[in-house]
């Protein structure tokens, strides 16, 4: 997959992800979303480069769920170190970039977050 940049970026309501190292499971909450990639709010790091299974979850939303893959491929590409001396108004974060995504699937997440989300970035 190409690493377009400047996708619409949509926020979900209730939407956080759990992602899986391989080694470990963690979690945060969805800031922003796109056909492209998403960014999380965490304190934890990863290296950039670190390839993750992601499991969307959209706080008891089922019937919106369903319309999202169970498992999507992928990869750190960005680190906002949570550092309140320097950055204390960036929210700290990992931004993840879709891996293996068809076009079919990005159109079916692009209008999933049309359907479900609220648009704050062209």
């Amino acid at each position: 997959m190409n690493e377009k940049i400047g996708a619409p970026r949509y926020q979900v309501r209730k939407m956080n992800i759990i992602y899986d190292t391989g080694d470990e499971f963690w979690t945060g909450p969805v800031v922003d979303v796109s056909e492209t990639g998403l960014f999380i709010e965490t304190v934890h790091e990863l290296e950039p480069g670190t390839e993750v299974t992601i499991l969307p979850e959209l706080g008891g939303d089922e019937d919106a769920a369903e319309h999202l893959p169970f498992e999507i491929r992928a990869r750190v590409v960005r680190i906002n170190e949570y550092d309140l001396d320097v950055h204390w108004d960036r929210t700290p974060g990992i931004a993840f970039i879709w891996e293996g995504m068809s076009e079919e699937e990005q159109e079916q997440l692009r209008q999933f977050f049309v359907a479900h989300g609220v648009l704050v970035r062209r």
